[in-house]
C-alpha cells in the first residue's frame, strides 16, 4: 500500500466519521446539514481507476447511510456523482484543456470552483429529490438544495485548502 492509497483511506475514514458524528448533527437555521464527506469525491485523483472510484463512491454513501440510519439517499446520490465525475471534470476544465492529475494540483481557481459547484449541485439535487420524493415538495427540494449547497461549497472549499497545505508539507 503506497502513501497515496493510505492517504485516501485515512481521508475516507476521517470524512465519514466527521460527517456522521459532527456535520449530520449540525442543523444550521433548522435545516442545513453540510455534506463535507463529498470532499472525498473531490480529492480522489482525476486520473485514478474509475471502477475503483465508483466502488468507493458507493462505499462512502453506504457508510454514511448505514451509520446515520438514513434510507439510502446518500448512497444513490454519491454513486451517481461518482459515475458522472469524468463528465463533470470535462465540463469544468474544458474538453480540450489539459486536465490536472489532482484537484489540489491545479491553480485554476475558477475551474476548481465550477467543478465543485457542478459536483455538489448534482449531488444535492439528487439527494433532496430522494429525501422528499414528491412533486408537491419541489420548492422544498430547491430550498434545501440551494442552502445546503452554499454551505457545503464554503466548507469544502475551505477544507480542500487546508488539505492541500497538509499534503504540501
Amino acid at each position: 500500500m503506497n502513501q497515496n492509497s493510505l492517504s485516501l483511506l485515512v481521508s475516507f475514514v476521517v470524512l465519514v466519521l466527521l460527517q456522521v458524528l459532527l456535520f449530520s448533527k449540525m442543523h444550521l437555521f433548522g435545516f442545513i446539514n453540510p455534506m463535507v464527506y463529498l470532499l472525498f469525491l473531490v480529492i480522489y485523483p482525476f486520473k485514478g481507476n474509475q471502477t475503483l472510484f465508483i466502488l468507493l463512491g458507493f462505499s462512502i454513501g453506504f457508510s454514511i447511510d448505514f451509520l446515520s440510519q438514513s434510507g439510502g439517499a446518500h448512497t444513490l446520490s454519491a454513486l451517481t456523482v461518482a459515475y458522472l465525475r469524468p463528465f463533470l471534470i470535462r465540463n469544468a476544465f474544458g474538453v480540450t484543456a489539459e486536465i490536472p492529475t489532482h484537484f489540489q494540483n491545479d491553480n485554476r481557481t475558477l475551474n476548481k470552483l465550477i467543478f465543485l459547484a457542478l459536483l455538489l449541485g448534482v449531488h444535492h439535487l439528487i439527494y433532496f429529490s430522494l429525501v422528499f420524493f414528491s412533486w408537491s415538495a419541489v420548492f422544498l427540494i430547491v430550498k434545501y438544495s440551494l442552502f445546503t449547497f452554499l454551505f457545503s461549497l464554503l466548507l469544502i472549499a475551505l477544507t480542500s485548502r487546508f488539505y492541500k497545505r497538509l499534503n504540501d508539507s
